[in-house]
């Protein structure tokens, strides 16, 4: 194990933003229970792809879209009030009403 200082930007449940002092941008930080949540969101897509069950593949694919846009705008939002730039041009900063 290493010890290593990082800066915590946001500590909400779930979806901490912290930046390692030696990068330029912050990550997010997932629980492993979540991760896991969401792996096996993507085991049901493919299962619901593999018998064509649209209906299904149509709900899970929703929700896991949700759970991100939320992720990114959470990220987004603790960029800009902490004045870090985006690391992807902002002409790619999600609109959260977009593709739904």
């Amino acid at each position: 194990m290493s010890r290593q200082k990082i800066n915590i930007l946001s500590d909400a449940s779930n979806s901490v933003i912290a930046r390692h002092v030696e990068r330029q941008y912050p990550g997010i930080l997932i629980q492993g229970d979540t991760f896991r949540g969401l792996l096996d969101d993507l085991d049901e897509l493919q299962e619901g792809l593999r018998e064509k069950d649209l209906g299904s593949v149509k709900e899970i694919s929703d929700g896991l879209r949700e759970r991100f846009v939320e992720l990114l705008i959470h990220y987004e939002k603790t960029l800009e009030e902490n004045n870090i730039s985006l690391p992807y041009p902002d002409s790619q900063k999600l609109n959260k009403d977009a593709n739904q």
